[in-house]
């Protein structure tokens, strides 16, 4: 993990990351700028707002890989 950082990543970036790794993306509930993905298949859901900051990132990235998806694999739908 070293020569990656999560502090450049945006929400954007993980729309498309979980586009990539085949989650749900739902844009259109409620009234502000969140976004909330779903897996598939345990139907666990995660919200990411607008801005994000370091740790948040973090956050972000164990939850998907408490849902079972690979580092590398994140990383690359990062990219």
């Amino acid at each position: 993990m070293s020569s990656h950082s999560f502090s450049d990543i945006t929400q954007k970036d993980w729309i498309r990351a979980s586009r990539k790794m085949g989650l749900i993306i739902d844009c259109g509930f409620g009234k502000g700028s969140h976004i909330r993905i779903e897996h598939p298949q345990t139907h666990a859901k995660y919200t990411i707002q607008h801005n994000l900051h370091k740790f948040i990132n973090i956050k972000i990235f164990k939850k998907m890989l408490e849902w079972g998806f690979d580092e590398e694999k994140i990383w690359e739908a990062l990219k």
